[in-house]
């Protein structure tokens, strides 16, 4: 059953492949949909762009379920997009979940990833990465957030530079 939803995904995500490397006015313009016992897939093309996304669920021989989705676009002015998320239930209660998101365009490009886990016993920790740089100035910023295990409380840290690479204020 899984294999089913992964050869679907799998096709969705060579179709929008595909289809990236073609502009919106060569791309076909329609929709196709896509659906399976354990999940689904959906693709567009228009003369916005091309967009593609896929779900699916899988319960192992060990009980874990496991959900996971995942989206591309690309857009007429050559902005381009994606995003992709996995979350994970086992039955002693243990929880995993990780994903991450970019984006590029002609302001700039951004990107983000993170994971959380939380164990059986309730204890937990996760952490995030963000970067983004401005097309316009060259300047970019780099931060990520953990999880102090002591405390049990977020730690955020930060750095802007310029597009020499010279440190700047964030603002």
């Amino acid at each position: 059953m899984m294999r089913k939803t992964m050869n679907t995904m799998i096709a969705m995500l060579a179709a929008t492949t595909l289809l990236a490397g073609a502009t919106a006015a060569e791309a076909r313009q329609g929709m196709v949909r896509v659906r399976g016992a354990n999940g689904a897939a959906t693709g567009v093309a228009g003369p916005r762009g091309i967009a593609g996304r896929a779900h699916g669920t899988y319960q192992s021989s060990d009980g874990t379920v496991t959900h996971a989705s995942g989206s591309a676009f690309r857009g007429a002015n050559g902005s381009r997009g994606y995003r992709g998320s996995s979350t994970s239930v086992s039955p002693d209660g243990t929880v995993t979940r990780s994903g991450q998101a970019a984006a590029s365009g002609a302001r700039g490009a951004a990107s983000s990833a993170g994971s959380f886990t939380r164990s059986a016993d309730g204890t937990w920790n996760g952490s995030r990465s963000t970067q983004a740089t401005s097309a316009t100035t060259g300047n970019s910023y780099s931060g990520s957030t953990t999880i102090d295990p002591a405390t049990g409380k977020p730690v955020h840290s930060g750095s802007c530079t310029d597009a020499s690479g010279a440190t700047i204020p964030c603002r």
